[in-house]
């Protein structure tokens, strides 16, 4: 990934964009079957929201910004909570996994009706607001399958090993400042502009 190289305003503005609709679609999945799926005796109290600025992640923003992959900020869910335990938080996160690839699919049909019934200008940015979102979606998936702490995927490790909260706790800020390093070093490919091809309309 190429640093600032191709960052203008208008990159800037629909890369914010694509992040606010990315963890608006993934946090309002996630935290609508925490809720529907809690127990009344639940330890964590996880109520649905939709609003992308609860479910934004300033570490993930920034990365958006910079290299168009992203994360949501974590949600700490253990089995104990859930109606269907382990079972039910794997489904959560496979779930919400799922939602950022679903949000890829739905946007394309909307490319018509934008470029057709937008005029120039403003239609050429809301195109680019979603072909970036698109590809911010593709690239983040990848990401957010790892296990690890401060991830979607992390929701894993608490269904596999839910005794050890604390300690996934205590390491989501470590995990996300890897991150942060290895998106600076260029050691993660854009899956974005890799799988965009196949998956959205060109």
């Amino acid at each position: 990934m190429n640093l600032l190289s191709d960052l203008t305003l208008q990159a800037i503005m629909s890369r914010i964009v694509g992040t606010l609709v990315f963890v608006a679609v993934s946090g309002g999945v996630l935290t609508l079957l925490v809720r529907l799926l809690s127990r009344p005796e639940a330890k964590h109290d996880v109520g649905f929201t939709a609003n992308p600025f609860t479910h934004l992640s300033l570490p993930g923003l920034t990365m958006a910004i910079l290299f168009r992959v992203t994360w949501m900020r974590f949600r700490f869910v253990t089995p104990d909570d859930l109606k269907g335990g382990r079972v039910a938080l794997v489904g959560i996160a496979v779930a919400t996994l799922l939602a950022g690839l679903t949000l890829v699919v739905a946007l394309d049909p909307v490319r018509p009706l934008v470029a057709n019934g937008l005029p120039r200008t403003v239609g050429y940015a809301v195109l680019q607001a979603i072909d970036t979102t698109q590809k911010l979606a593709l690239a983040s998936l990848p990401l957010n399958l790892l296990p690890l702490p401060g991830l979607t995927g992390g929701l894993l490790l608490l269904a596999a090993f839910p005794e050890r909260e604390r300690q996934t706790r205590r390491a989501v800020a470590p995990v996300q400042a890897a991150l942060v390093v290895i998106l600076v070093l260029g050691w993660w490919p854009d899956f974005g502009a890799m799988l965009a091809p196949y998956l959205t309309r060109s």
